[in-house]
């Protein structure tokens, strides 16, 4: 295969990767919901931005106090001087590195030698002997040569000595020592920085082999001037020249003498740097509630430090860079509120519905915190009791956790458990302290597992009393991290604090959730439940004007309560649901079966076509005095589901029978209730309780396998009709909703002993005459399958 091929081949791959994990990571976000979550980050951030100070008076040093100032809290803050000093004893404390020319040396050494090997070739190549003079023609020839030859490393000068004594090998020997003695001895091209070098030490290090040792015997190094002056002491290794002679040599050996020590200015900084980088900050701490300064005392640069140190703790740090870092985390968090609503709750509709509620509910927390943090802040400023004046111990009252109870109640408890950690996120962020956000975090799991034990609103403030405890344990416990004197009045005003935050969460909890049901459509728990209770005006009516109805939702209730419970569908919702489905009936109670005395049926007298609007408007009377009744939405929205698009059966069997019905009388689509389909596992357990209990009022003593087959029967007649087709209920769940519905009937229609001397029984042709008559083949249409 061609290159060409190969990358073709690859490429679609990589775009598939590419598009695979774009799709992933916008988890079916929109622009406009991009442009809605970087307002809300910007919004929270820009909320969290803001900062606190502490009124403080501003002091300069010499200034006297006007007022006794203690340390609100505990506070450690850097000593700046005191870390300088110590850094700067850290320089100094790192010697200086000198370096060796040991090379320079070895190459300067080689050269001489070279040369005096090359000047003896000379000298043999002219075949001059070894002794005696030379005369000044020959000399003079030689002496050319020789300067040509080794000239530039020989100084001229010294060349007719050298050339008297032959280039002596001994002689040569011994000027090498003397050079190697005084070069490695070490010459410093400057000596008063070496002599301020060796108060702090001296590494020496020759670069030969780069082995590294303190330089102990200082005395050795010399300037130039003092090498040469060394140099002179070995005057007795050349006794046998004369005066001017060793003058001459030790001009040229002068020439020679080159700073062998070199200062490494460079790695030495760079040394000196890494030691004082070593040093740790001093730190200087304050505690909690330690006299800074007294009234009437002059302000001292200690007293002056400690006050810009308290001053600090509110100082706002650079806004652009805190501004990006807050939105960062912020943006971050809704995010991952996004993702887990996508990915964990795909199947409902109302994703970008609660993510907005969410973020709003943070919004509110986020309020809350700034409002109540300036009020502890001034509380701590200006109130007289010691125990109040720490912040720390005021913020325990701040109620973190009403933003995850409402969560809980109006979204789920996976929300709220979220929701908890995202709060005390935040508050660590807000307020700089760990401690916050732990405490944050286990108000909010406190007020979570309460609320989540109450169905009711009272349950609201037995959660406000359990959050105060789990609070006020925190906060001691917090107080034990920190190891904090403990005084008595502390010790209560934290228990208070915790129980006021506890208290002051349920509060906001109850003002803000009925505004929120409202604004989101949410029915809760705890709206349910007031909904549930059969003396609600509308029941009492349901009850009277059409007991059979009343009996009827009462039954299919049950049924559906069970049955949700058995899949774990959200039971009380259901059974509400039950009670308020057949509200229109309300209206014309009389033309369904179930209210209508013996024997008597208006459906009679009537065509199928008028019978069929009669059924059909009962749908719509349900909506309209469900509205009226203040019903929520989500018990609205299951009052024509429960019905879906399913035919009424007996009027349209009647149309086709009726022997004036024409073509369009008897057409299927003009006997099916308008809809919708079941939108959700709630509403499908309803459609299929509310058949089921219809037509089990048909049945007289049944048998288990009786009760089987009807359920069955009925349950499959839904499903052929596709009318679950829209709701996210599995095949699973529909086997356990017939067991659940085949127990809950068993129980209703067990069979009972005949009390002697009474007989309750109807002749056997009357009772077959009642049960053809049944009450929902005519009446509701939901057992109109049969």
């Amino acid at each position: 295969m061609s290159a060409v091929d190969k990358n073709s081949s690859k490429e679609p791959h990589q775009k598939t990767w590419f598009a695979g994990t774009l799709e992933e990571l916008k988890s079916q976000l929109k622009w406009p919901d991009l442009a809605l979550g970087a307002a809300a980050a910007i919004l929270i951030a820009g909320l969290l931005l803001g900062f606190r100070f502490q009124a403080l008076p501003e002091y300069k040093i010499g200034d006297i106090a006007s007022q006794d100032i203690r340390a609100p809290q505990e506070v450690i803050y850097e000593d700046k001087q005191a870390t300088a000093n110590r850094r700067e004893a850290a320089r100094d404390r790192t010697p200086a590195l000198y370096e060796l020319e040991a090379n320079r040396i070895a190459d300067l050494e080689s050269r001489i030698g070279l040369a005096f090997t090359a000047a003896r070739q000379v000298l043999s190549a002219q075949r001059i002997p070894h002794k005696g003079r030379l005369s000044r023609g020959q000399q003079k020839i030689i002496l050319g040569l020789l300067q040509k030859e080794v000239g530039q490393t020989i100084s001229p000068r010294v060349l007719p000595l050298l050339l008297e004594r032959r280039f002596d090998a001994t002689l040569e020997t011994r000027i090498l020592k003397v050079l190697d003695l005084v070069l490695r001895s070490g010459i410093v091209a400057d000596s008063e920085q070496f002599r301020q070098d060796v108060k702090k030490g001296i590494v020496l290090r020759d670069r030969a082999t780069m082995v590294e040792k303190p330089l102990l015997d200082f005395s050795r190094v010399r300037s130039m001037e003092a090498a040469k002056e060394y140099l002179r002491q070995f005057h007795l290794e050349f006794a046998e020249l004369s005066a001017p002679e060793r003058a001459e040599l030790f001009a040229f050996l002068d020439s020679l003498l080159v700073p062998t020590l070199v200062y490494n200015v460079a790695e030495t900084a760079t040394r000196r740097d890494a030691a004082a980088a070593r040093v740790t900050p001093v730190e200087i701490q304050i505690k909690k509630g330690k006299v800074v300064i007294r009234a009437g005392e002059e302000v001292t640069p200690r007293a002056e430090s400690d006050l810009t140190a308290l001053s600090n703790l509110r100082r706002p740090t650079p806004i652009l860079g805190r501004s990006l870092g807050l939105f960062f985390f912020v943006a971050s968090f809704l995010y991952a509120l996004w993702r887990y609503l996508a990915y964990y709750r795909r199947r409902y509709q109302k994703i970008r519905s609660h993510t907005v509620l969410v973020v709003l509910v943070i919004v509110l927390v986020v309020i809350v915190m700034r409002l109540l943090t300036a009020l502890a802040d001034i509380l701590g400023e200006h109130f007289p009791m010691a125990a109040l004046q720490d912040s720390f111990g005021l913020y325990i009252a701040i109620p973190f956790s009403f933003a995850a109870m409402l969560v809980t109640l109006l979204v789920d408890i996976n929300v709220g458990l979220i929701v908890s950690m995202v709060v005390g996120a935040l508050a660590g962020l807000f307020y700089g302290d760990v401690y916050i956000a732990v405490y944050a975090v286990l108000g909010s799991l406190a007020g979570i597992y309460s609320i989540s034990q109450h169905r009711e609103r009272s349950g609201l403030a037995k959660s406000g009393l359990g959050i105060g405890v789990v609070s006020a344990l925190a906060g001691l416990g917090i107080h034990l991290l920190r190891q904090d004197t403990f005084f008595w009045s502390e010790l209560l005003t934290t228990i208070a604090m915790g129980a006021l935050s506890g208290m002051l969460a349920a509060a906001l909890s109850s003002i803000f959730l009925p505004a929120l049901e409202a604004l989101f459509k949410i029915t809760t728990d705890i709206r349910l439940l007031e909904l549930s209770n059969l003396n609600t005006p509308i029941l009492g009516r349901l009850s009277v004007e059409a007991p059979g109805t009343y009996h009827h939702s009462l039954m299919v209730g049950a049924l559906a309560e069970a049955a949700a419970e058995a899949i774990g569908a959200n039971s009380l919702l259901v059974r509400v649901a039950a009670y308020y489905h057949d509200l229109g009936k309300l209206l014309k109670p009389d033309y369904f079966t179930e209210n209508q005395a013996a024997g008597v049926n208006k459906h009679e007298s009537l065509a199928p076509s008028m019978s069929r609007l009669v059924l059909a408007s009962h749908v719509k009377d349900g909506l309209e005095l469900a509205k009226q009744a203040g019903l929520m939405e989500t018990i609205r929205d299951m009052i024509p589901q429960h019905h879906g698009t399913r035919v009424m059966t007996y009027f349209y069997q009647k149309a086709k029978e009726s022997p004036v019905a024409n073509g369009q009388e008897g057409r299927e689509e003009d006997f099916r209730y308008p809809g919708p389909k079941p939108q959700s596992k709630e509403a499908a357990i309803l459609m299929m309780a509310d058949s089921v209990e219809a037509a089990s009022r048909t049945l007289s003593n049944p048998s288990t396998a009786q009760i089987q087959g009807m359920i069955d029967r009925l349950i499959e007649e839904v499903l052929a009709d596709n009318q679950l087709d829209e709701c996210d209920i599995t095949i699973r769940e529909i086997r356990l909703v017939k067991e659940s519905f085949l127990k809950t009937l068993s129980g209703i229609h067990h069979r009972r002993i005949d009390y002697p001397g009474y007989e309750f029984r109807l002749p056997e042709g009357k009772a077959q005459n009642t049960q053809q008559q049944g009450p929902d083949i005519q009446g509701s249409g939901d057992g109109a399958k049969l």
